[in-house]
């Protein structure tokens, strides 16, 4: 063996250069993700009402993201237009895995709490016995740039620079933390307990800015709720619209008909609906699920053009847009 790999020394050399830039090709890392089409996932998987059926007819989505991509992947899926790929952010190239999906759960307890405050709000209006009662109680990590070990995803923020949040609405309370000079009074969850303390920290002039998701304690609801959703692997703040609606159609008892009902769209505690990630993929998983009628935010409807689409579509900005739409969809 030894005699034949001098004499064919070269030979060898020379053969090893395409499989080394084949296996390149194959595993080697680069600094973009690919978002490609996913699923779907009944409300009803993910809020529960006491005394209270779920309509089953509502479904937030989802799309898979990965990175970062290799060479292969990249090419593979450049010209295929039901996947987008895209350089990724600073923020991204910081981020692990495990805080890249401590940050999804955190979006998706903030998207939940204010899906239901504001359909418990909403359906308050038209049955006064539906009540909720709730208070903003911080902020909580959603990143942090990673040579910032003081800070972990999922702390709560409680007082920054000094200014407590008690008194404070989240906006508010999140514009102290523009600031590039901070130190921030947080809340750490340690098994059942929170353990509070200080952390200081400088941003440099071109670092990624830290970001949070509001945290709002709901005191009281009638109906009173769980919310087993959390228990998914399924993160992200983009099903905020349709769960508000699912919520809303529920405690209100609306008849859907066997409608078929998705959509997509962040919820903040103004009513406003807000932009999401890969909405091109999320309406291409909305084809290949076969939905009737379908929300997105009005951000978006540039986005999506020269997609063939086959249900209803609905363009709102807003909570109270979105609820008009489905009165209309339902009589």
């Amino acid at each position: 063996m030894l005699a034949f790999l001098k004499r064919y020394k070269k030979i060898l050399v020379i053969l090893s250069f395409p499989y080394l830039y084949f296996l390149f090709l194959l595993i080697a890392p680069t600094h973009k993700l690919v978002i490609a089409p996913g699923g779907l996932t009944p409300v009803e998987q993910s809020i529960s009402i006491e005394g209270i059926h779920i309509v089953d007819q509502f479904h937030t989505i989802y799309v898979y993201s990965y990175y970062p991509m290799t060479p292969f992947q990249t090419f593979v899926t450049a010209n295929d237009d039901r996947m987008a790929v895209y350089p990724m952010s600073e923020r991204q190239k910081d981020t692990s895995w495990r805080d890249d999906y401590l940050s999804g759960q955190i979006s998706k307890l903030s998207s939940l709490q204010i899906s239901v405050i504001k359909a418990y709000e909403l359906a308050h209006q038209v049955d006064p016995s539906i009540t909720i009662d709730y208070h903003f109680a911080g902020l909580l990590v959603s990143y942090r740039p990673s040579r910032i070990t003081e800070l972990e995803v999922g702390d709560r923020v409680v007082a920054i620079n000094g200014v407590s949040y008690e008194g404070l609405d989240e906006i508010s309370f999140l514009a102290l933390s523009e600031a590039k000079n901070v130190t921030m009074l947080i809340e750490r969850k340690q098994g059942d307990e929170w353990v509070t303390k200080s952390v200081s920290y400088e941003l440099d002039e071109n670092e990624p800015v830290l970001r949070f998701y509001p945290d709002y304690i709901i005191d009281h609801a009638q109906p009173s709720f769980t919310l087993p959703g959390l228990d998914s692997i399924i993160g992200g703040p983009s099903g905020g619209l349709i769960q508000t609606l699912s919520l809303y159609a529920s405690l209100l008892k609306l008849n859907i008909g066997d409608l078929k009902i998705a959509g997509t769209g962040t919820i903040e505690m103004s009513g406003n609906i807000g932009k999401i990630g890969g909405i091109r993929q999320k309406i291409y998983t909305a084809i290949d699920q076969k939905v009737d009628v379908f929300f997105i935010p009005s951000d978006h409807i540039s986005e999506i053009q020269g997609i063939d689409y086959p249900f209803i579509m609905y363009v709102v900005s807003t909570i109270e847009e979105a609820v008009q739409a489905l009165h209309e969809v339902i009589n």
